[in-house]
């Protein structure tokens, strides 16, 4: 223990830079329109497996995620990204026609491609976070992210939905 700690209490004291504080509010802005996303998914989608990995990033890795990074900002002073009523909540789980717009292949493909833009983001977010507690959020939000991204390729190649790219 060094003498910082002793006197804080190990408490951190720094304040939060401008780049991490922005890292933090990109991937909750990010997050914060994929619960949208994914509840309209949710909504859409007819099969279960799909279902159930939808429900599970929304309760596992969109919501609490949001949350702590909104603890964080409050915390620091910040403001945080809005979310928006969850109007979609009225039709999740209800027996409503499913695949009205779009199909389960479609689901997959546009999550897909969610992630592919998500996990770089939190990538340069722990890159621009110099703070130990900023980092330690952001480094358990990217590997939860990555737990999921990994469960969904699973389960997309398994359906056969990926697209693949060409082969060489």
């Amino acid at each position: 223990m060094n003498i910082k700690e002793i006197i804080t209490g190990g408490q951190q004291t720094e304040k939060i830079n401008w780049g991490e504080a922005l890292g933090l509010w990109n991937v909750a802005r990010f997050k914060i329109i994929g619960l949208t996303i994914s509840e309209i998914f949710l909504a859409q989608a007819k099969d279960a497996e799909l279902k159930k990995l939808l429900n599970k990033g929304i309760e596992i890795l969109i919501v609490p995620h949001i949350e702590k990074i909104q603890k964080m900002l409050h915390a620091e002073g910040l403001e945080v990204p809005a979310v928006p009523p969850r109007k979609n909540l009225d039709v999740v789980g209800k027996q409503i026609e499913p695949n009205t717009y779009m199909e389960d292949d479609e689901i997959a493909s546009t999550l897909h491609e969610i992630y592919r833009l998500g996990l770089p983001m939190e990538s340069n977010a722990l890159i621009g976070a110099t703070r130990d507690d900023v980092r330690n959020l952001i480094w358990e939000i990217l590997t939860e992210d990555y737990r999921g991204f990994d469960k969904m390729i699973k389960l997309f190649r398994k359906k056969n939905w990926l697209s693949s790219p060409p082969t060489v």
